[in-house]
Protein backbone atom coordinates (compact mmCIF):
# COMPACT_ATOMS: atom_id res chain seq x y z
CA UNK A 1 0.00 0.00 0.00
CA UNK A 2 1.66 3.59 -1.26
CA UNK A 3 0.49 6.48 1.19
CA UNK A 4 0.12 9.97 -0.83
CA UNK A 5 -1.05 12.87 -0.13
CA UNK A 6 -4.53 13.62 -0.84
CA UNK A 7 -6.38 16.11 -2.91
CA UNK A 8 -8.94 16.54 0.17
CA UNK A 9 -5.72 17.32 2.19
CA UNK A 10 -4.47 20.22 -0.77
CA UNK A 11 -7.72 21.59 -0.75
CA UNK A 12 -8.22 22.00 2.61
CA UNK A 13 -4.71 23.95 3.02
CA UNK A 14 -5.02 26.09 -0.65
CA UNK A 15 -9.11 27.63 1.31
CA UNK A 16 -7.23 27.72 4.30
CA UNK A 17 -5.06 29.60 3.78
CA UNK A 18 -6.98 31.60 1.14
CA UNK A 19 -9.34 32.37 4.13
CA UNK A 20 -6.36 33.28 6.64
CA UNK A 21 -4.15 35.72 4.22
CA UNK A 22 -6.36 38.49 4.25
CA UNK A 23 -6.58 38.46 7.51
CA UNK A 24 -2.92 38.19 8.28
CA UNK A 25 -1.83 40.93 6.24
CA UNK A 26 -4.58 42.88 7.82
CA UNK A 27 -3.65 42.49 11.52
CA UNK A 28 -0.15 43.02 10.14
CA UNK A 29 -1.70 46.67 9.28
CA UNK A 30 -3.23 46.96 12.39
CA UNK A 31 -0.05 46.20 14.64
CA UNK A 32 2.09 48.33 12.24
CA UNK A 33 -0.11 51.34 13.13
CA UNK A 34 -0.67 50.40 16.77
CA UNK A 35 3.04 50.25 17.08
CA UNK A 36 3.96 53.98 15.41
CA UNK A 37 1.28 55.22 17.64
CA UNK A 38 2.92 53.26 21.04
CA UNK A 39 6.62 54.43 19.54
CA UNK A 40 5.45 58.08 19.44
CA UNK A 41 3.96 57.50 23.03
CA UNK A 42 0.15 58.14 22.36
CA UNK A 43 -2.14 57.29 25.14
CA UNK A 44 -4.27 53.77 24.99
CA UNK A 45 -7.86 54.30 25.16
CA UNK A 46 -8.96 52.88 28.57
CA UNK A 47 -10.90 49.60 28.32
CA UNK A 48 -10.82 45.64 28.48
CA UNK A 49 -7.70 45.52 26.42
CA UNK A 50 -4.31 46.58 27.22
CA UNK A 51 -1.34 46.97 24.37
CA UNK A 52 2.43 47.31 25.63
CA UNK A 53 5.44 46.81 23.46
CA UNK A 54 7.97 44.39 23.69
CA UNK A 55 11.18 45.76 22.69
CA UNK A 56 14.49 43.75 21.85
CA UNK A 57 17.84 45.31 21.06
CA UNK A 58 20.35 43.67 18.65
CA UNK A 59 23.82 44.57 17.50
CA UNK A 60 25.37 42.52 14.59
CA UNK A 61 27.88 40.15 17.04
CA UNK A 62 29.15 37.43 14.79
CA UNK A 63 32.43 39.24 14.35
CA UNK A 64 32.70 39.72 18.71
CA UNK A 65 33.94 35.87 19.75
CA UNK A 66 37.32 36.74 17.19
CA UNK A 67 37.64 40.26 18.14
CA UNK A 68 37.76 39.40 22.26
CA UNK A 69 39.88 36.63 21.73
CA UNK A 70 42.74 38.88 19.65
CA UNK A 71 42.37 42.67 21.28
CA UNK A 72 40.07 41.51 24.67
CA UNK A 73 36.85 42.48 25.88
CA UNK A 74 37.45 45.68 26.53
CA UNK A 75 38.40 46.59 23.72
CA UNK A 76 35.24 44.72 22.09
CA UNK A 77 33.01 46.65 24.56
CA UNK A 78 34.48 50.48 23.13
CA UNK A 79 34.32 49.57 19.83
CA UNK A 80 30.82 48.13 19.85
CA UNK A 81 29.57 51.83 21.52
CA UNK A 82 30.55 53.15 18.26
CA UNK A 83 27.43 51.29 16.54
CA UNK A 84 24.16 51.99 17.86
CA UNK A 85 22.27 48.90 18.45
CA UNK A 86 19.00 48.11 16.10
CA UNK A 87 15.54 47.76 18.18
CA UNK A 88 13.05 45.68 17.57
CA UNK A 89 9.75 45.87 18.29
CA UNK A 90 6.33 43.80 18.94
CA UNK A 91 3.01 44.45 19.91
CA UNK A 92 1.51 42.86 22.84
CA UNK A 93 -2.57 43.05 23.05
CA UNK A 94 -3.71 41.72 26.29
CA UNK A 95 -7.32 41.18 27.49
CA UNK A 96 -7.72 41.55 31.51
CA UNK A 97 -9.30 38.62 32.82
CA UNK A 98 -11.22 40.78 35.87
CA UNK A 99 -12.09 43.93 34.95
CA UNK A 100 -9.93 46.41 36.22
CA UNK A 101 -10.76 49.31 38.72
CA UNK A 102 -11.27 51.44 36.13
CA UNK A 103 -14.88 50.05 35.99
CA UNK A 104 -15.74 51.44 39.39
CA UNK A 105 -16.50 50.12 42.37
CA UNK A 106 -14.50 49.12 45.62
CA UNK A 107 -11.45 46.52 45.02
CA UNK A 108 -13.08 43.10 46.02
CA UNK A 109 -16.34 44.63 44.91
CA UNK A 110 -16.62 45.05 41.23
CA UNK A 111 -20.34 45.48 39.59
CA UNK A 112 -21.40 42.45 38.12
CA UNK A 113 -21.48 42.43 33.56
Amino acid sequence: MQVMVTQAELREIFTLEYDVAPKLQRIKELKSNVQALLIHRMPVEMGRFDVHLIKRFNRHVTWRQGFVDRLGLAAAEAYSKLFKPRMFCEVKVEEHAVEPLWKGGEPGQEAGS
